[in-house]
């Protein structure tokens, strides 16, 4: 039997082959230490674009901590149920617990039968506020992410579409017949007669024009203009990166008056989330372009362009002119001389309609306030469900919030400028 060695060298072999042996497991110690320590939840954020206040508040611990966090899935809806400061530290939520706490005693206050309110950061898109509060009196902050009957707020997407795709302006006029506020097929035509009532876009926005705007819809864009500008606008695609949510929803129309139901919210199909309310506000005050929500210091934040920067612009005006003497302007009244929303200005949507599971009226609002100096911008989404009995409309209770908010920014800017930046 032939050997590949002599006998008497195999032993001097192993001996020399023992120090690469010794050497070669600390070298693999090293390299899966390595490879364990630059993990993108070891170290490395998540992609997107960071805007606003992201550098400002977000420290390289609290972005891998919560990068981790998010990748692991830890976030779930049922850990949103009840949130406090506990939940808010765990997870390094963007939530304002001050604003989330005055939110949680406006709704005890005023006995809220069924709410939710969210409030997101024009220029970060975190969520400042995230409150429910459900039929029985508990607290549900998740209800906030839940789509409903969206009625008028869907003008907000016909008023893009018409400016955007049917060349209209914000002064464009339009007739009408019969209440504003019914939508009968006998209505849907530009036949005038001694009743016959001509409006601006503006207007009819402001005063939320079922007629008109089902007319611009099924007479001037028809179907496929308002699918599409509903997609630009988020509807669905779930509007959380953290977890999956229900998005809000559209429909197909089958005929005519269909799409004039679509156009003017009157309907009970469109449904949309008082979050994705939230978000596509944020439009408004961005240029034309959507944040998406972050609900976590550390993710990072998409810009979406929804609209044109001029539809930005008219958009904005026509929230506003809702504010002044629109369908909320009693909510608002005396804004002008009040010691806070004096230095904004202030914009919003209304939408009501009747619905079940939980039987009741959907009353809405949706808006922005922006503060004239520096700049600085919130958007809600406010929905509240009432029954024969309410307290608070959800105009009233989204003032309540904008001012607080608003006045522990001036009260933190007074306090800079008396101490200064030390």
């Amino acid at each position: 039997m032939h050997r590949l060695f002599p006998v008497d060298e195999y032993p001097r072999l192993k001996r020399r082959r023992r120090p690469i042996l010794r050497l070669r497991y600390p070298l693999f110690l090293i390299l899966v230490i390595a490879a364990w320590f630059f993990l993108p939840e070891h170290g490395i954020g998540t992609g997107g674009m960071s805007q606003g206040r992201d550098s400002a508040t977000d420290g390289p611990a609290a972005s891998a901590h919560i990068s981790g966090q998010a990748a692991r899935g830890l976030i779930s809806r049922e850990d949103l149920a009840c949130i406090d400061q506990d939940t808010i530290d765990r997870y390094h939520l963007t939530i304002d617990w001050d604003l989330q706490q005055f939110i949680a005693e406006k709704a005890s206050q005023y006995k809220l039968y069924y709410g939710a309110v969210v409030v997101l950061h024009a220029g970060s898109g975190d969520i400042l506020a995230l409150y429910g509060r459900g039929v029985g009196g508990e607290q549900d902050c998740s209800l906030g992410l839940d789509p409903d009957l969206g009625a008028s707020i869907f003008k907000l997407v016909t008023a893009v579409a018409a400016l955007e795709q049917a060349g209209f302006t914000s002064e464009s006029v339009f007739s009408y017949n019969g209440s504003a506020y019914t939508l009968y097929k006998r209505q849907l035509t530009d036949m005038r007669n001694r009743w016959t009532e001509d409006i601006s876009l503006a207007d009819a926005f402001a005063r939320s024009n079922n007629v008109v705007f089902g007319k611009i819809g099924s007479m001037h864009l028809g179907q496929q203009p308002l699918i599409l500008t509903a997609e630009k606008m988020g509807f669905g695609k779930s509007p959380l990166r953290e977890i999956s949510i229900v998005p809000s929803e559209s429909y197909l129309p089958q005929d005519d008056y269909g799409v004039a139901e679509l156009a003017c919210g009157f309907n009970r199909h469109t449904r949309i989330s008082p979050l994705h309310a939230a978000q596509m506000v944020t439009a408004v005050l961005n240029n034309g372009c959507m944040l998406t929500p972050r609900l976590a210091h550390g993710q990072g934040v998409e810009k979406i362009r929804a609209m044109q920067d001029s539809t930005a612009r008219a958009l904005h005006d026509m929230m506003e002119r809702t504010v002044k003497r629109g369908t909320v302007s009693k909510a608002f009244r005396g804004s002008s001389s009040d010691r806070v929303l004096k230095h904004l200005v202030i914009g919003g949507k209304s939408g009501s309609i009747n619905g079940g599971e939980p039987q009741g009226r959907r009353n809405w609002f949706a808006g922005y306030a922006r503060h004239k100096e520096t700049g600085e911008g919130i958007t809600i989404g406010c929905l509240l469900i009432l029954n024969d009995r309410f307290w608070i409309e959800a105009d009233t209770l989204s003032r309540l919030v904008i001012r607080r908010y608003f006045s522990r920014q001036n009260a933190g800017n007074h306090m800079v400028q008396a101490g200064g930046t030390g």
